[in-house]
């Protein structure tokens, strides 16, 4: 009987590859490909997970605290319902007398690691320990990486640290994120319904990022100053300069104090008038500057450029960059966390460079070739910044047959594989600084003098910037003609979008204070490459977070389950320094300097802790006196998510209608007040709505802007009418939440009018209602939010039909920059 070496691959396309390169014919089946020498199979992803806690015990069916933690000493694996039929296929493969050799050629890293032992785990019998254990290696999907990995197979004794960490991982996930999602979800629940709770020890410390930023946002509180813009003449030319203060010193305790701020409306007034029609001397300077290409993509930068440029999410970033690998092999390997290449890879690197020569960028791989500009620069060429992947880089198959989106992604990585190659762009830089009046204004301007890389991006057009200063002759006179005052105010920090959660997501050991834990974290941050966009996208399935345009907000969900996090003195669930620990002593394992039940051990005994303080807070039932303790007399309570009165019969959540209340609108309501309306609270999917909020009958009570029941008419006539409708001629009165007609108010459907108190995000006044009903058209609004999440200005319009429209104001001409 000839024995058969049998190579299980992690996809079906991937399988199909390797057939292409192995010797002898192959008959292919549904399950696998099977030759003289080689049986070529594949898993689908994972076939094999840990079982739930329900299906190793019964008991575990229900959530419930007394049954937590739950700490198996084993971990008991189950075939996954889904591709049950593919694993029996293997099963069989696997334990076939003629195999005498297994290869592991699923993804190289841990996760592939993982699906293989797992595989190999749930089928072990007597006669699969017999047999020989191999892997497979690869970087790439390229014919000459495949016949380079086959013939340099590792043996699986060199793979256990890496299956020892793998294991570890997967079971340290388990036991964390099962006992805390459970512990939480009884906790949360005990209040009546079933309220899941998920919890993980990366999605928890992502979503502790975006909630902090949204309460720097609620508390920030904005500063109004002035810019100074001045303008000159000297003979025929013209020019502008923003004045600033040459004596400015950074204050680190105020970031916003800038040499360029005025935040005295007097002074800014004083430095106009002194400057205004007065004689002025500048002075020039320039210099030359460059600027290199950035590095090659990692997974990440990737997906944080996709989503700046084009809108991608982290997860349709990363199904592109999948396809491109596997269906076209015209990428490498994406999942990877380095943006380098080892330092042998010049040969490779040449040869990648040639195949370009017969794509889009030909031109500028002949002149790479052409100037040999390939050489050992360490900013592309560096082993030790290489792990288990390289840098996504072409591979020198030239595409064919992409989709729209496809193209993009493939044209970046192209642009930035031959970009980094290039020399820097060189730019000469001027600076004119006009003073006047002892005050000092600049003028700054550029002009590229070499591409450089950027001829890549440019591709013949010009850069768009300022142009180079025009110089002035020797001796020139300058007047100042005008300075004009600009008010503006500071804004608060942004919103997360994807590209700028996935960069904290992977610089998230600077959060860490411990040096070791944070020198662990560069090489992984929160999650793995492979990893963060699917966390994203869990947090947004559980509606902890929604995406508006490209930003991502946190849901009244998130403030809830921090809060309760913190409360109970687990907040270590939400902080990357976990992550950070476990990363290196993963890494540790990885050296041979740690064990894999040292570790174990440390992940069990912290289970135990975070249950055991969440058992400890149900029993205790902590409640505190409430900052604003007390109103009218009565006592108030504060839990982590609510207000309670002492006698339990008003309790008022932080969170409503996924909106966090401060404490001076949880007192205006106690007081029986209506407040709002308010424009961010959320549905249960997470879709914005206006509404007030009152109190009645002790239970939240939300008004609409078209909310007629159990309004009193009679006080809201007595404010008096803000006009008549062009609709029915009725008078129209403010409420709650909106402006009714009396038409609206005694709910007529088809002659009533209805006006939202806030449109776009934009506050509406009465007296801007008052204008509105009387000339057709309100003042100019400033701060309407588009859909896109963008600020625009704007008239609203009324007809007589009662339908609302936008006019915009005409936008200011923009003054042509004189050219040298």
């Amino acid at each position: 009987m000839t024995e058969k070496t049998l190579i299980i691959a992690e996809k079906p396309s991937v399988a199909g590859d390797l057939v292409k390169i192995l010797p002898g014919r192959f008959k292919k089946s549904r399950t696998h490909y099977e030759g003289d020498q080689f049986i070529v199979s594949f898993a689908i992803g994972h076939l094999v997970s840990i079982c739930y806690p329900e299906e190793i015990d019964p008991r575990y069916q229900k959530w419930r605290l007394d049954d937590l933690p739950i700490l198996p000493e084993s971990f008991p694996l189950k075939v996954l319902d889904a591709t049950k039929s593919q694993f029996n296929a293997l099963q069989k493969l696997i334990r076939r007398q003629d195999v005498g050799t297994i290869v592991n050629a699923c993804d190289a890293g841990r996760e592939g690691e993982l699906i293989f032992k797992y595989i190999i785990s749930v089928v072990w019998n007597k006669s699969v320990a017999q047999k020989k254990m191999k892997r497979l290696w690869l970087q790439s999907m390229t014919d000459e990486a495949i016949k380079a990995g086959l013939t340099s197979l590792r043996n699986d004794t060199e793979m256990v640290p890496l299956e020892d960490t793998a294991r570890c991982r997967s079971e340290s996930d388990w036991l964390i994120g099962i006992n805390a999602t459970r512990a939480l979800t009884a906790y949360k629940s005990r209040f009546g319904g079933f309220f899941k709770t998920p919890c993980g020890r990366v999605q928890t410390p992502t979503l502790s990022l975006l909630v902090k930023r949204e309460q720097e946002r609620q508390a920030f509180v904005p500063r109004p100053y002035q810019t100074l813009i001045g303008t000159f003449s000297s003979g025929d030319q013209d020019y502008t300069g923003k004045w600033f203060d040459p004596g400015f010193k950074k204050d680190q305790n105020d970031p916003d104090k800038r040499a360029d701020r005025v935040w005295d409306p007097a002074r800014a007034a004083r430095i106009a008038e002194a400057c205004n029609g007065q004689p002025a001397v500048a002075q020039d300077s320039t210099k030359e500057t460059q600027q290199s290409a950035p590095q090659l993509y990692d997974l990440t930068s990737l997906q944080r450029e996709a989503n700046g440029r084009f809108g991608f999410s982290a997860q349709n970033t990363l199904s592109i960059a999948q396809s491109l690998y596997e269906r076209h092999k015209v990428l490498t390997y994406p999942r990877t966390d380095s943006r380098y290449l080892p330092q042998d890879y010049q040969a490779t690197t040449t040869s990648v460079v040639r195949a370009q020569q017969g794509w889009q960028y030909g031109p500028y791989a002949g002149i790479i070739l052409e100037k040999k500009y390939i050489r050992a620069n360490p900013r592309v060429f560096n082993s030790a910044k290489v792990t288990d992947h390289h840098a996504i880089i072409p591979t020198n198959r030239i595409p064919a047959g992409l989709s729209e989106a496809e193209a993009k992604i493939y044209r970046m990585v192209v642009q930035r594989f031959l970009a980094v190659f290039f020399p820097p762009a060189r730019y000469l830089q001027a600076r004119r600084v006009t003073v006047v009046a002892e005050e000092s204004f600049a003028t700054e301007g550029k002009i590229l003098l070499d591409p450089g890389w950027k001829a890549l991006y440019l591709e013949g057009a010009t850069e768009k910037g300022d142009d180079i200063l025009k110089p002035l002759p020797p001796d020139a006179a300058i007047t100042c003609t005008g300075v004009e005052q600009i008010e503006a105010e500071t804004k608060p920090p942004p919103r997360f979008s994807e590209a700028t959660l996935l960069s904290a997501m992977e610089n998230s050991g600077k959060l860490v204070d411990d040096e070791e834990l944070a020198e662990a974290m560069k090489e992984r941050g929160l999650g793995t490459p492979a990893t963060r966009a699917a966390i994203i996208e869990k947090l947004l399935k559980d509606k902890y977070l929604v995406r508006e345009g490209k930003e991502l907000t946190p849901t009244g969900k998130a403030f809830e389950l921090l809060a309760l996090l913190e409360a109970m003195r687990i907040d270590v669930l939400a902080s990357p320094e976990m992550t950070g620990e476990w990363e290196f002593k993963l890494n540790q394992i990885l050296k041979g300097e740690f064990t894999r039940d040292q570790f174990m051990k440390e992940i069990r005994d912290l289970t135990r802790q975070i249950t055991d303080r969440i058992k400890g807070y149900e029993d205790q039932r902590q409640r505190q006196p409430a900052p604003f303790s007390p109103v009218g007399g009565r006592i108030f309570f504060e839990t982590p998510t609510a207000y309670e009165r002492e006698d339990g019969t008003l309790v008022i959540r932080k969170i409503l209608g996924g909106r966090v209340m401060t404490d001076a609108e949880i007192v205006a309501l106690i007081n029986g007040e209506t407040i709002g309306p308010f424009s961010d609270f959320r549905s249960k999917k997470g879709k914005l709505f206006t509404a007030s909020v009152r109190l009645v009958n002790d239970k939240v009570d939300f008004i609409f802007s078209d909310t007629t029941e159990g309004l009193d008419l009679e006080t809201i006539k007595e404010q008096g009418s803000l006009g008549m409708s062009p609709v029915d001629g009725s008078p129209v009165y403010e409420t709650p939440a909106g402006y009714l007609s009396e038409s609206a108010l005694e709910n007529d459907d088809k002659k009533g009018l209805r006006i939202s108190k806030i449109i776009l995000g934009k506050a509406i006044s009465p007296d801007d209602i008052r204008q509105l009903l009387e000339q057709g058209k309100t003042p100019l609004l400033k701060g309407f939010i588009s859909k896109k999440r963008k600020p625009f200005d704007a008239y609203l319009l009324l007809d007589k039909r009662g339908k609302i429209s936008f006019e915009f104001p005409p936008r200011r001409p923009r003054t042509p920059a004189k050219k040298d």
